[in-house]
Order: structure tokens, then sequence, then C-alpha cells
């Protein structure tokens, strides 16, 4: 396997180190009398001392370390060393940050800008290479390896002061802004640091007035940076260029960056940076000293994960690799159960689209004969008896016409209720706030009335055949679960104990993101499946202080487990097992919740799992490098491709190469699992073939997710939420009331 890590090599299986007794006292002490000339860390209760080769430092006592079980200190050392060896032979580089060693290309064509903006505008706008350099352990064949993983990103730059900024005539007042603030004792070593201290209310001679937390705070203009967000960085450009040359702008870029990820190139940056590392030397005054191999294949272990089998059917035999497919041969899940044969659904489309809004409704319920991939129709796919409709026309696209529109259909139905409503999006609707975006103001108003709402995009009304039915096919899945149907589940465990998989997050609801914000508010988000995939409810905590989320978060885990067991007869002494999904490293408080769950419930045996996923992590994992017509080219990994980083945790790929429609789209990247210290459940190739299934349960298209469906539900479900909350009228009591069960927020 592939990957951005690049193995050190050391001489030696055993080191020696300097150390004394900590105190913070003693470590700033250190620090400010022999920064210049060597490094000091705190592992445990010992400072441990680097010095620089050529000075005679003896400051502690000297103590043996073997490699292979002192891996914490290794990283400290090598990482100390790595980043002095950097500065000597970069003195005027200021590095960005230490851990990671983080510092920008210098390089002009590591910069997009420089082609797309003139000269001069160019030395103020950048967006440059940065590159990362992690020192990171692992395990290879069960033994730990220490290595540099090594990332090339693109980051936002101002190159000119909010006083140029001003004499230009851009208008700062609304600007957030960063206050650059000095570490101290690491002048000139590291850059300053910047927090993000508030929006500047007013500009008073070379002062501004800033809103902050804090109140109004006066500020010199030039101890200030315009906090560098896509949003900020347009407005400017916008001021010199005009909006249309901007747009230009920000599309070639994006289009150069797919194209950048698309042919490897970022990989291929990523071993050039890696290759002037392993052409160093490194070594300190104790005779501690590494080499950093060039080779990023690891020979590591990986987990013997199964193909994912999609179940259709209790019936032996019901299942296929691929949705589509199985739904065609045999139906959905729940097709002989299913009560909703004959759903009711609201059409809602502007007058002027009348003839292709039909045209739309008959390709979607009858499918396209001429399609291989949406021949069928909603009707016959889900094998539903027949689908009622009722089109109700507005004459504009205001909210409020929405809203008129589907009381008066409401009203015109009586007792003839609607299960579903189509709802047609204007094209620049998703640009819209919230509060003002009709889509959601119709959803809000709909989902009031227990009405479940799938969006038609304009421009998806007089498309192609050949192109619609790549768009009818996930529409029609949708539906059907946002009506309360299974499409798929997986094959049931064959283990004997109970259990449950749970999402679950939270979002802090701050005043703002600014220095100081007060995290007033927090909002938790569950979802609950069995083993075999069943969906049995998500659920929306009150947004509640922080302190008071314990206590929500334990309520709600324990009244759903009420229920479910309930539900499904679980006896006294059962075992449950209970999995939890989150996507950011879970907190003490989650895992402190889940030990007083288990003590609510003595009669079953609880054991347990955190898991968290992460996709926004610096690893990269690549099938092998071939060459072709003289260039090295990437093979990209197909899903359930893995490798086991230690015992706790993997790289996975949970949608592989083929798993894309349109190979235009960004390729896969895999995602991190990492299993929590304080389970007590750790079988990580089982939590990892569960997290590759559950990937597949996807009912938003027939690809799998680069989630599993736990996560990618609940993140859905809480950015629905939120811009629920935002429309006037609107209760989260309308979800327990009417789509407890259902995938509302697809």
């Amino acid at each position: 396997m592939v990957t951005n890590f690049f193995p050190i090599k050391f001489p030696f299986s055993e080191f020696d180190v300097q150390r004394v007794n900590y105190s913070y006292e003693k470590l700033k002490e250190l620090r400010t009398r022999y920064n210049s000339s060597s490094s000091f860390f705190r592992h445990g209760d010992h400072i441990y001392i680097s010095p620089r080769k050529g000075e005679d430092l003896s400051l502690g006592d000297v103590i043996r370390l073997q490699v292979a079980q002192h891996t914490d200190v290794l990283s400290s050392m090598v990482r100390h060393l790595l980043f002095r060896t950097f500065r000597d032979a970069f003195p005027a580089l200021v590095p960005e940050d230490f851990a990671p060693l983080r510092f920008p290309s210098r390089k002009k064509e590591h910069d997009p800008m420089q082609k797309l903006l003139s000269l001069d505008l160019a030395k103020v706008v950048q967006f440059p290479r940065i590159n990362e350099v992690h020192v990171r352990s692992i395990l290879e064949k069960d033994q730990p390896r220490v290595g540099l993983l090594v990332v090339c990103r693109h980051r936002w730059r101002m190159g000119a002061s909010l006083t140029k900024l001003q004499a230009e005539g851009f208008n700062l007042v609304g600007c957030s802004v960063l206050e650059s603030i000095a570490i101290p004792g690491l002048e000139g070593v590291l850059a300053p640091d910047e927090s993000l201290l508030g929006e500047i209310e007013e500009i008073q001679g070379d002062m501004a007035l800033v809103r902050t937390n804090s109140g109004i705070e006066t500020r010199p203009l030039d101890a200030l940076v315009l906090q560098r967000t896509h949003e900020q960085i347009g407005r400017y450009l916008e001021s010199q260029l005009g909006a249309t040359k901007v747009t230009a702008i920000f599309r070639r870029l994006r289009d150069l960056e797919g194209e950048r990820v698309k042919a490897g190139a970022h990989y291929f940056e990523v071993t050039r940076v890696a290759d002037w590392f392993s052409q160093q030397t490194y070594e300190n005054a104790d005779g501690f000293t590494f080499s950093v191999e060039r080779s990023p294949t690891l020979a590591s272990s990986t987990l013997p994960l199964e193909p994912t089998k999609l179940v259709f059917d209790y019936s032996p035999g019901a299942a296929a690799s691929r949705p589509l497919s199985g739904l065609s041969k045999f139906g959905p899940f729940d097709s002989s159960r299913f009560d909703r044969k004959r759903p009711r659904i609201l059409a809602i489309f502007h007058h002027r689209n009348h003839g292709a809004a039909t045209k739309f409704l008959a390709q979607l319920i009858d499918g396209i004969p001429t399609s291989s991939y949406f021949k069928k129709g909603l009707r016959d796919l889900f094998r539903l008896h027949e689908v009622d409709y009722a089109i109700k026309e507005i004459n504009a696209s205001f909210p409020e016409d929405y809203e008129r529109a589907i009381d008066d259909a409401v009203k015109e139905a009586g007792s003839n209720k609607f299960e579903l409503a189509l709802v047609e999006c204007p094209v620049d609707s998703a640009s819209f706030p919230a509060a003002q975006n009709p889509y959601y103001r119709a959803k809000a108003r709909l989902m009031s009335y227990g009405i479940s709402v799938q969006c038609v995009r304009q421009e998806h009304l007089r498309m192609e055949p050949r192109e619609l039915a790549w768009t009818l096919g996930p529409t029609a899945l949708q539906i059907y679960a946002k009506l309360g149907g299974i499409p798929w589940l997986l094959p049931g465990s064959q283990s004997v104990d109970a259990e449950l998989v749970v999402g679950i997050g939270n979002t802090i609801q701050r005043p703002n993101l600014w220095s100081g914000a007060e995290q007033s508010r927090v909002v938790g988000l569950t979802t609950f499946f069995l083993g075999d995939g069943r969906y049995l409810m998500g659920q929306e905590l009150k947004s509640v202080p922080y302190a008071e989320y314990f206590g929500q978060l334990l309520h709600s885990l324990e009244e759903s487990l009420k229920f479910v067991s309930m539900e499904y007869a679980w006896k006294e002494g059962k075992t449950v097992r209970l999995v939890f999904h989150a996507f950011k490293p879970l907190k003490d408080v989650e895992v402190d919740v889940v030990a007083q769950l288990v003590k609510r419930f003595p009669q079953f045996k609880i054991i347990y799992a955190f898991v968290t996923v992460s996709t926004k992590h610096p690893w990269m994992m690549y099938q092998g490098i071939s060459e072709q017509v003289g260039h090295p080219q990437l093979t990209l990994c197909e899903r359930g491709a893995n490798l086991i980083l230690d015992h706790h945790s993997c790289l996975i790929q949970l949608r592989g190469d083929s798993d894309r429609p349109n190979k235009k789209h960004r390729a896969p990247s895999p995602v991190l699992l990492r299993l929590h210290e304080k389970s007590t459940y750790i079988d990580l190739a089982y939590i990892s073939q569960q997290a590759l299934d559950f990937s597949f349960l996807n009912w938003r298209s027939f690809y799998p997710c680069e989630l599993p469906v736990t996560i990618f539900y609940s993140s859905l479900m809480a950015e629905m939420s939120a811009k629920l909350q935002r429309i006037k009228g609107w209760n989260p009591v309308f979800l327990d009331q009417h789509f407890r069960r259902k995938a509302w927020y697809l």
C-alpha cells in the first residue's frame, strides 16, 4: 500500500537522553537560557533535553531508553531535531507552526493566483501551497514505526496591511479581523499566534474600533489582519476587479484544484517535499540520530473485509451486491409489508413550467424506457400499485406563494391526505438565507402538516432523458425512504448479542466564533440503527447550556434504549452491544454518559465501542504506482481497501474508484477509524466491517457514501434542523409527531 507516510530509520535499538524533574518554572528557565542551543519538552514528570550538535551541555541525568518501548519520547526527539534542522537550512523562512511543522512554499508556480491575477494584485492576494510535516507513530508488522506524514494544501494569504487596503478604498467596516500575538520566547522562530478578534465597527484614522465578545475595543490597523475566508477574499477582489471577473477566477481556481487532485499531482508534490527531508542529516550532541526513508510504501497489515451484501427480502437468496440490480430483481426489502402502495403526492410547480413538470412526473413514476439506468420508474421499481398525484401551480417564487399554495392544497384534499410533496426549487434559491428561502419555507409548512418533502431543482425539469435518468433514480429512492419504506438492509448478524449502532454528535451554538466566545448552547443529535441497518429513529436533543448537555444526552439514550429493549423484547441477562459512531473525537462527557447508562440497565450485559470516523485527517492511501507512457500514475483504492495503523485505528476506503458515476468527480479518500481507549468492545476487524457495510445503507443514492450512514444521516439532520429552526412557526415537535421513523432529511 502506498501512503504519504515516510518511515524513519534509527541506527540503534536504544538511545541516551538527558532529563530533569519537571516543573513549570524549570521548563521556562531552561528555554529562556538555552533556547538557541537546545530543545526542551515535557513528557510525564520529566523535562527531556536535546542539545544541538557541537554544544557541550550537561544539564540533567542521562538515561537509556528502548526505541520500541518509548515511542512518545522518541517522536518528540525527532520533532525537535527536525524543526531545528529545517530552521538551520532556511533561517529566513519562519514556520507557521511547530507540530506539525507547517511552512509555505516560496515558489511562484505553487501559487495559482500568480497566473490568475495581475502582478500587483498577486502580491496582495495569494493562495500558496502550504507544506505540513507531521511526526507520527504507527504499527508495521506489529512493531512500532515512527515516520513523517507529509501533506500539501493551499491556503489564502493577504500580503497587504489593513492600512493599505483602506488606502485602496476597500471598505473594512464589517470585516472579521485576526489579532497577531507573538509567542513569548519564540519571536522570529515561529510565526505569531493569530486569533479571531471580532468585526470592525468603525475606522477612526489609523485605529479600528472592533466589536468583540468583551465589547468595543480599539486596535491599531497595522496590528490586525483580515480574516482570510473565501468570502472576504472575494469581497476584496470584487472591489478591485468586479463581480464577473472574480466569479471566473474562483471557477478557474476550482478547476485547477480538481485537475491537480484528479491527476495525482498533489501526491507527487508530497513526495518531492519528503525527498528534501530524506536528504538531510539529523544528529544532536548526545548522539541521537536518524534518517528519513524515501519509500512511502508500507508493509503494514490489513483487515480481511468481505464485500457488502445487500438484502432485499427475508427469503434466502434475495441479496445483491448493488442496490439498483437488487431492487430491479427483488423489489424493496419491505415490499410485502409496505402499507402505502398507492401514495398521494402533491406536486408544486411554477405555472410557466406546467408542461415540463407533467413530463417530469410521468418519467419519475413510469421510468424512461430507453434508459438502461432508470427504465422501471418509481412505481415498478418499488413495487407500488399506483402513484396518485395532484399538481398545484404557483405564479411567483416568493416563500409566501409556496405557503399559500400548500395551505390551499391541504384544505382542498380534506381527509384524502398527501404523504409526500414534490417542490420545485428556483435556480438561485440555494443562496437564499433559510428564513427567506422558498424551499425551506415550503418544507417547514409541509412538515407541520406531516407531509414529507422532496426538492426538484428547476433546471432538471427540461433535462434530456439520458441525463435526467441519473437524477430520477436517486429521487425515486429518496421518495420511497421518506414515505417510510425500507429499500434494502444488511444481512442479520449471526451473533446472539443484541446490537445497536448509534450515531452521536452535537453542534455548539455560539453567538460568534471570536476569541472568548461563550459556548452558550449545545444541541445533541442521535440516530439509532439495529445491527442489520434497520433505521429505528433519529432524535435532536433540546438546546441546552453545556453544563446540562450530560443530563440531556443521558436521558435521550436511556429513553431510546428502554424503547428498543421493549419493542424487541430483550430478555434479562442478554448481552447488548452498543457501537457509537462519531465524526469527531468523543470527549469525556460522552464516554462518561455511557458509563452511567450501563449502570441504569443492570438487567443487561452491556458492552460498548466508541468509534471516531474522520474524513479530516492528513493520511493518503493508494493501491500502488504504475508507469504509464513514461510518467508515474497512481492506482486508486477500491472499496474495502484498508491499512491498520495501530491496534485501535485503521484507514479504510468506504467508497472506491469505481463507485463514481462520473469520473470527473473528486476521487474518494479513505476515512480514519479510531477506537476510543475506554471502549469495552475492541474488535477492530468487526468495527471496520460494520463501518464499510453501513456506508452502503445510503438511501440518498445507489452508490456507497464516504461515511457510515450513522454519521452521514446525523450531519444531514443537523444541517436541515438548523435551517428549519430559523423559520418562524417551526416546532421540532413536528419531527417526533410525524417523522420519527422516516428519512425526512435526505
